[in-house]
């Protein structure tokens, strides 16, 4: 990952996290909705789910020029998933709920950068 790279995603988190919780809601609501099967996977905690997604995100934005706290953190997160039984599928629709959640939060100040 460039510098420059970096750069963009640490300003996207600091314009993202005055509406970390807005962003959550929606992105965990679109998710159920495109995944129904995956609510089960969170023992019908979403809640808490929410926050553990928010203390991941903000972890990563900072080890990102760090790249063995980046893996360490990324593993973890993997061995996490795999012990909940994380289908691909599952992946897919948290990233469409995710663009989605952006999209509908910053509007046309979501950009591909």
């Amino acid at each position: 990952m460039t510098p420059e790279q970096v750069d963009l995603i640490r300003i996207s988190f600091d314009a993202m996290w005055p509406v970390r919780r807005d962003l959550a809601d929606l992105c965990y609501n679109r998710f159920v909705e495109l995944a129904p099967d995956a609510r089960d996977m969170f023992g019908g905690d979403i809640e808490q789910q929410r926050m553990k997604a928010l203390d991941m995100i903000t972890a990563l934005p900072a080890s990102l020029d760090e790249r063995p706290m980046f893996q360490s953190l990324i593993t973890l997160s993997g061995h996490k998933h795999a012990r909940l039984c994380v289908q691909p599928s599952h992946f897919v629709a948290m990233g469409e709920a995710l663009m989605w959640s952006f999209d509908c939060k910053f509007g046309p100040s979501f950009t591909p950068s």
